[in-house]
């Protein structure tokens, strides 16, 4: 079956995209990592209102990661000035995303309403 057109030039566009997502995952900080993008996303949903702070055992059930894993994600975005910590409760450490996260999270959101309106 022949492609159109229409679905060709949609298939280099979305190609595209992906490209540029892939740039904006280099600047955030998550790099190669799903795992990376599955927590920072999180933090990021949940700064809309107000900046989110999360425990490492409250992004573990929020995800399903291990507790290990997650600690080596925030490590790896601490490091990329994704997240930072942001206050402890007793002795229990939070993160929460950094500006520059949350400004590269927006860039996520753009290139995709960007994409959806071409």
């Amino acid at each position: 079956m022949k492609k159109s057109a229409d679905w060709l030039a949609r298939r280099e566009a979305a190609l595209a995209l992906l490209r540029r997502l892939r740039t904006i995952d280099q600047r955030v900080g998550v790099k190669n990592s799903r795992i990376a993008f599955d927590v920072a996303l999180l933090f990021y949903e949940g700064s809309a209102a107000a900046p989110a702070a999360l425990s490492v055992d409250q992004i573990a059930a929020l995800t399903g990661y291990s507790g290990p894993t997650v600690r080596l994600v925030l490590k790896r975005l601490m490091e990329g000035e994704t997240v930072t910590t942001s206050r402890r409760v007793g002795k229990t450490q939070l993160y929460e995303m950094t500006p520059k996260g949350r400004s590269g999270f927006d860039e996520y959101v753009a290139a995709v309403l960007e994409f959806n309106a071409g």
